[in-house]
């Protein structure tokens, strides 16, 4: 800044000392300066940091996965994604979020990662990163919603779907129109999601999950015909429960870690 104007409305004349300005001078109103002179050196070191941390372009696919996967399975106390283009993430509590994903605090803080107001800035590599950890070690959140949504699409695949506009108007998405649209925004996303939480370990679990649901199914069948039976014929019910009582003793029906 060179001088104070002396007229409202307030401005000040600053010179432009980068090279491709040469030196040029202009008056400009005072809130576009945005630190004291003095503070120069700090400004510039932490503006060279944010342009290092955003130098990345992740798909907009791959933002919403992030996006997701954050919000599903990482306390916001402990961190979250910030939808920006560059795919950066803020983290809070960097020991407990290497406890929750099973990464290293230096994986975690891996440049050109930096810390300011004792908040860590960190790039899409390490985003994406901390995403395929905790989807991997924790993937029964996004099983649930790779479940839900599969299960509507079928349902609007064989019948159609109503939707209903921002203005609140009614349009019928016909099952054709309705496959075109799971295949173009949905399966991508739900794919990507099975990639991150792994391919063949997404299938294992929803095979476990189906595989228990059967069997809870059946116990309660059997449960339900004892009960019938046991006025009249108490002491085989009592050997038949102790039976289904053994079969059932070992069976972990929560979600595997």
């Amino acid at each position: 800044m060179l001088t104070v104007g002396e007229k409202p409305p307030a401005r000040v004349r600053v010179e432009l000392v980068a090279d491709e300005w040469q030196g040029e001078r202009r008056w400009v109103s005072p809130a576009r300066l945005e630190v004291l002179w003095e503070d120069r050196h700090d400004y510039i070191e932490l503006d060279r940091k944010i342009r290092a941390v955003h130098a990345w372009t992740p798909s907009r696919l791959e933002r919403r996965t992030a996006e997701h996967v954050f919000i599903k399975l990482i306390p916001l106390e402990t961190g979250e994604f910030n939808a920006d283009s560059a795919g950066t993430s803020v983290i809070y509590d960097v020991p407990d979020l290497a406890h929750l994903t099973g990464l290293t605090q230096d994986e975690i803080r891996a440049e050109p990662a930096f810390l300011h107001e004792h908040e860590l800035t960190v790039p899409w590599p390490t985003t994406e990163r901390i995403g395929r950890a905790v989807a991997a070690r924790h993937p029964h959140a996004l099983l649930t919603r790779i479940e839900q949504e599969e299960h509507e699409a079928n349902l609007h695949l064989l019948h159609g779907v109503t939707l209903t506009d921002y203005e609140g108007n009614d349009h019928f998405v016909s099952p054709e129109d309705a496959r075109v649209r799971f295949e173009q925004r949905q399966k991508p996303y739900l794919d990507k999601l099975r990639e991150w939480i792994g391919v063949e370990r997404a299938a294992d679990l929803l095979e476990r999950r189906a595989l228990l649901t059967r069997l809870g199914t059946v116990a309660a069948i059997a449960t339900e015909a004892l009960d019938v039976l046991e006025p009249s014929q108490k002491r085989i019910v009592a050997r038949l429960r102790e039976d289904l009582e053994a079969a059932m003793d070992g069976v972990d029906a929560l979600p595997p870690t």
